[in-house]
């Protein structure tokens, strides 16, 4: 039984002469690995260009698996034509941390609708934008840990620190070492709950910026142990600095 779906690559693997294993995160069934035939002969309707990290794709996926257990894909094509971040560094930067987070993180193989337009619309937001998105990674980040099912609580009080631990904003220090220190912490406060368009509403410098980040990864790695090797957030902050 063939169905037509769509999804974003998160990696591709050569197989073979002309084939690739590819992990994809799809709108109907989650987290898939797909066998894709013939890709980089010179008559392959399916470019290579197709299987980059967080491209969105449509195709017909084959229920029925390989001998190997993989199911495998055809009659691709480009779901959506990025206009801005192939060819802008910073936006580049971006999207390459996007899927090396989403590579450490996204294990469901079920679908997940409401995750996956995040994705989307949150990728498109940033490819459209010309600027304002510096504070971009750190709410996709803090974003993505609400559908992983820690997101942090809105209990901020003035001088609160952030306790990564335990999720939430305390008044005193906690018997850890696992905080945010009051800077970071009323940092962290005002991009809870900010849409997307309002990001530009919380002023940092590029050193606040990257320190914050560093704080939201490790209270990400705290809940999410699968994060562990994450290292495009150093490219990241190099360029964002």
């Amino acid at each position: 039984m063939n169905d037509k779906t769509q999804g974003f690559v998160l990696q591709s693997i050569r197989y073979g002469d002309t084939s690739l294993i590819v992990k994809a995160f799809t709108l109907d069934n989650g987290l898939q690995t797909f066998m894709v035939k013939g890709v980089r002969g010179k008559s392959s309707k399916n470019r290579m260009a197709f299987f980059q990290p967080m491209t969105f794709l449509s195709f017909v996926q084959n229920c029925k698996p390989t001998k190997s257990g993989i199911g495998y894909i055809k009659d691709i094509e480009l779901l959506y034509a990025y206009r801005s971040l192939a060819s802008t560094m910073n936006k580049s930067a971006i999207l390459i941390y996007l899927s090396d987070l989403l590579s450490h993180t996204l294990t469901q193989q079920e679908r997940n609708e409401p995750l996956y337009r995040f994705v989307f619309n949150s990728v498109e937001w940033l490819d459209l934008v010309e600027s304002g998105y510096a504070n971009f990674p750190l709410y996709f980040t803090l974003e993505l840990s609400r559908f992983l099912g820690f997101y942090p609580q809105s209990n901020y009080r003035e001088h609160a620190l952030f306790d990564m631990m335990e999720g939430q904003f305390v008044a005193l220090q906690p018997p850890h070492a696992y905080i945010l220190d009051e800077e970071n912490s009323a940092l962290l406060a005002q991009l809870l709950n900010l849409g997307v368009d309002e990001l530009d509403k919380v002023p940092m410098t590029g050193l606040q910026r990257n320190a914050l980040l560093d704080g939201v990864l490790t209270f990400m790695r705290l809940h999410a142990p699968m994060m562990k090797g994450l290292q495009s957030h150093e490219v990241l902050k190099e360029v964002l600095r």
